[in-house]
């Protein structure tokens, strides 16, 4: 029997996302919340649904694109200002007030408990975000060890009217 990955720190490098607040105005529930994407760097793979064939680079024969992607947050104000020298913290899925979080890899839609999230400095059009997230790559089967880590990016900020 193969091994579990122990997914290392040079695979989850976060790269300039995205910070999204949907109108209150919106119907759906979404309405009123925040949503965050943060792309990884992309990687390569010989086998995209195999984690042992993950390594650092882009020189194929695979290349694995993701991302954490997180919605329903919870965070007050609409704009960046509201946030900047903040830190929140979210309770993990299922107590109420949890970010629905995941990340694909590995062929599984993989659980991401979001924690906190440290807000920096805030500019005209972007944020510095520190997300604190613990990987559940259990759920899906996905032969990668549950990890946590610590995600900084630059968040470009958007309205969905």
């Amino acid at each position: 029997m193969r091994g579990v990955l122990d997914l290392p720190d040079d695979l989850l490098r976060p790269e300039p996302g995205r910070i999204v607040h949907v109108s209150p105005l919106r119907s759906g529930p979404a309405a009123g919340t925040w949503a965050i994407t943060v792309p990884l760097a992309p990687f390569s793979a010989a086998d995209p649904y195999d984690p042992a064939t993950f390594r650092p680079g882009t020189d194929g024969p695979e290349i694995i694109a993701t991302a954490v992607a997180g919605e329903f947050i919870d965070l007050p104000g609409d704009d960046l200002a509201t946030l900047a020298g903040r830190t929140f913290d979210f309770p993990v899925n299922p107590h109420d007030g949890y970010i629905d979080a995941s990340i694909y890899l590995g062929g599984g839609h993989n659980p991401v408990d979001i924690t906190r999230i440290e807000f920096g400095a805030a500019r005209a059009q972007d944020i510095d975000a520190v997300l604190h997230a613990a990987f559940d790559f259990s759920q899906e089967g996905v032969e990668i060890a549950n990890r946590s880590a610590l995600l900084h990016a630059t968040l470009r900020f958007e309205r969905l009217a």
